[in-house]
């Protein structure tokens, strides 16, 4: 009896042990997901604590350790397995492949660019100079912008566009050779057909 308390006693702190993770997972990505974040090139880290409240700032540098540890990952994963033979089938066969991916994965894999237009806000209409969790500037339609994606996928930068640019002057372009992708993108509740136009292109 006492061996099976112990044990349920074990079980219980670890599933709460997960989910007190799982629930500061989400209190991070809700507390990061719709705040004002500052563009590329004004994040400077002045509070340590905060070093992990973004992926990148302009006033870090890496010490030697830190470089050599990432000239040793670069050179692990430059590393060539695969005969040429596998490498022939999968550069042949790459549409065939991401089909395939997208079959399993849907749009489900890859996350949405919000912060496009924090970090290029020129996305937005001419004068619009916010980030993508402010409010929408008003369209400008003094001068047509045209933008071309090549290898759009399934849209995880060309819904963004489309959802936070208020430019009705702005046309989207988007071109990918997975046949696949290219039907999941059009079947978006948020694809555009009158800004946007996405078709089948291998450009390679």
């Amino acid at each position: 009896m006492h061996g099976k308390m112990l044990l349920l006693l074990r079980l219980g702190l670890r599933f709460a042990t997960q989910r007190n993770r799982i629930e500061n997972i989400r209190f991070c990505y809700e507390h990061t997901r719709f705040r004002k974040k500052p563009p590329l090139g004004s994040r400077y880290l002045t509070d340590p604590s905060l070093t992990f409240e973004f992926n990148a700032w302009d006033n870090v540098t890496w010490d030697e350790t830190q470089e050599e540890e990432a000239k040793q990952n670069v050179a692990k994963n430059s590393c060539v397995t695969l005969t040429k033979e596998e490498l022939s089938k999968y550069n042949e066969d790459a549409d065939k492949y991401w089909d395939s991916f997208y079959d399993i994965h849907q749009n489900k894999f890859f996350k949405d660019r919000h912060w496009l237009f924090t970090e290029f806000p020129e996305l937005a209409s001419t004068t619009a100079t916010s980030s993508a969790c402010d409010e929408p500037q008003n369209p400008s339609t003094s001068q047509k912008r045209t933008i071309f994606e090549i290898g759009c996928g399934v849209g995880n930068t060309i819904l963004p566009i489309l959802k936070y640019s208020t430019d009705q002057a702005l046309r989207v372009y988007g071109c990918d050779f997975s046949p696949k992708a290219i039907d999941i993108l059009k079947q978006h509740a948020e694809f555009d057909p009158n800004r946007c136009e996405v078709f089948v292109l291998d450009q390679a």
